[in-house]
């Protein structure tokens, strides 16, 4: 009897590791599974694209960008430098949050004065003087 039941524990488990080990069923392909058997399965659909401006010591700065071109790709150059921005090269790039952060936070600001009627019922013929922070630079009045 103790034959009988260790033969029908060892076939059980045969049953349940090599169920283990065979391709998923087309139900099993329904459930959440690893990331490698993710990326082993995206491998066999598609070449994979290079990045653009790589090499072995610098990597990519480009993404690739929907073109109306059947079969052709386009990519797009990315901005990530806040600080040193030049419109001959930088003016159709993508801009990451980082760069903009960097510019908002870094706009030039300049004290002024402007003067606000203290006696409108009177015909505004009191006026106050308040200092005030505007955005601006003061080099590049008239442009």
């Amino acid at each position: 009897m103790q034959i009988k039941t260790l033969l029908t524990s060892v076939v059980a488990m045969l049953v349940t590791v090599s169920a283990f080990a065979a391709d998923p069923t087309p139900e099993q392909r329904k459930t959440v599974t690893s990331l490698n058997y993710v990326t082993n399965q995206l491998a066999t659909k598609q070449a994979k694209i290079p990045a653009a401006n790589t090499n072995s010591g610098t990597p990519g700065t480009s993404v690739v960008m929907y073109t109306n071109e059947a079969g052709t790709i386009g990519e797009r150059q990315i901005y990530s430098d806040g600080a040193a921005y030049t419109a001959n090269t930088d003016s159709n790039k993508l801009v990451t949050a980082g760069a903009l952060d960097y510019k908002v936070n870094h706009i030039p600001t300049m004290a002024t004065s402007k003067l606000t009627c203290a006696n409108q019922n009177d015909g505004c013929t009191l006026w106050t003087i308040d200092d005030q922070t505007v955005y601006g630079n003061s080099n590049n009045q008239g442009d």
